[in-house]
């Protein structure tokens, strides 16, 4: 007996340990914990990085002196019908022409700083998508929750008529309207539930969770006023794309340098030294400069190649400064919106809509409502909850849409500093 007493003992414990440690493999994330994981787990970023040693090492090679080449010769000569053997040793030293090895480092420069405003932008996506990914995969499981909660209230309506004494044609009709409505959310609990799966795989891209983390993100309850000349003025001088197409510019001015070179070809310093013993015996040695004419091929055609991608990459520039010029007065508008949308479904109104579903509820019990105006009540209620949760969501990825185009590097400061709210929390 007393062994099966501890055996007993022993599996309860084994029950009661698994759902602790699930809750402890559940990981808690913050904002700042959810960027910092999704920089730490991202392989385009150490993509980039080795991208850019890349070009360190080959900015280090183009610097490079040019190896010597070396000529060894060896042969026998007869001259006055005599014979004797001849050497000579010959080096040449080739030459860069004057601002070539130079312009060629300032090339490599040039994709350096394309891939260090690639990367930037990298950090900037990476920041911003696992944010918006880890809200929306928030308000999808609040929505279903929600859901959960609505479909709970409506089995108990189901229960409570189903649990009359007499079947009235009124009764048979108001449980065919709820089984009707009870129906519709089941289908539309499993479309919910799809989507926070979906929403879920995205922000694990980031995150790389084994399991289901516990997300600790606040609300918003207001948003930040924004100069907007200011903000305007970053957009257009500090947005990735503007300063690609500034660093794409730059390049092709390299270009265009080094296209003007092409005719001044690199020319290399000869000498040579040897012997002949054929005939009289003589030792010689001698000193020169090779070079290219530029006779037949001036590069014309790679010249004026350069200056069309000069042009062209000119007329980029200003098509993106344009673009974003646009781009930044549309996610302003829409930002502001959003502002002015979290004041209408307030945070609040969860507290209102959680008071009158209980009002609703015990008022149809006792009979002094219809099922009609409790099912639209209920209905009501439901969207304005969804419309609370849908203005959050709008709200944040219309700030984080307005970091991005601003280039926003200090992006939790920023959410910092917007009035936020942990007061409501998932259930």
């Amino acid at each position: 007996m007393k062994a099966i007493s501890i055996l007993i003992t022993l599996v309860f414990c084994i029950l009661i340990d698994r759902p602790i440690r699930a809750l402890e493999n559940s990981k808690e994330f913050t904002l700042s914990s959810i960027v910092e994981t999704a920089e730490k787990n991202s392989p385009l970023l150490t993509a980039i990085h080795s991208d850019l040693e890349s070009l360190f090492y080959k900015r280090k090679q183009e610097g490079k002196t040019q190896n010597p080449s070396v000529y060894i010769d060896y042969g026998q000569r007869s001259a006055a019908n005599e014979a004797g053997a001849e050497y000579a040793l010959s080096v040449e030293q080739p030459i860069y022409f004057p601002g070539r090895k130079e312009l060629k480092q300032l090339l490599v420069d040039n994709e350096s700083r394309i891939l260090e405003i690639q990367r930037m932008e990298a950090f900037n996506s990476i920041r911003l998508n696992s944010i918006k990914f880890a809200y929306r995969f928030l308000i999808a499981t609040e929505k279903k929750n929600h859901i959960k909660e609505r479909l709970r209230r409506l089995s108990l309506v189901e229960s409570y008529i189903k649990s009359r004494p007499f079947v009235t044609p009124q009764a048979k009709t108001d449980l065919f309207i709820i089984e009707a409505k009870i129906l519709a959310l089941k289908k539309y609990f499993n479309d919910l539930e799809l989507d926070a799966a979906r929403d879920y795989e995205s922000l694990n891209l980031y995150l790389r969770q084994e399991s289901i983390p516990n997300l600790k993100i606040p609300y918003f309850t207001a948003g930040i006023q924004f100069n907007l000349k200011e903000l305007e003025e970053k957009a257009i001088s500090g947005n990735p794309s503007v300063l690609a197409a500034k660093g794409e510019l730059e390049k092709s001015k390299t270009e265009l340098k080094l296209a003007n070179l092409e005719k001044y070809s690199d020319y290399s310093v000869t000498g040579q030294v040897g012997e002949d013993k054929s005939g009289v015996a003589n030792r010689f040695f001698d000193f020169g400069l090779k070079f290219r004419l530029p006779v037949w091929d001036q590069y014309q055609n790679k010249v004026a190649s350069a200056e069309m991608n000069l042009k062209a990459k000119q007329e980029r520039l200003v098509y993106h400064e344009n673009l974003i010029q646009k781009s930044f007065k549309q996610a302003y508008l829409e930002y502001e919106q959003s502002k002015a949308d979290l004041q209408i479904y307030d945070l609040k109104q969860f507290n209102r809509i959680e008071r009158d579903l209980n009002f609703a509820d015990q008022e149809f019990k006792k009979g002094r409502i219809q099922l009609v105006s409790y099912i639209e009540l209920e209905s009501q209620l439901h969207e304005a909850d969804h419309a609370i949760l849908n203005v959050q969501l709008a709200h944040l990825e219309a700030l984080l849409n307005l970091l991005y185009i601003t280039n926003e590097k200090e992006i939790l400061g920023v959410l910092d500093n917007a009035s936020q709210t942990f007061e409501y929390q998932s259930k």
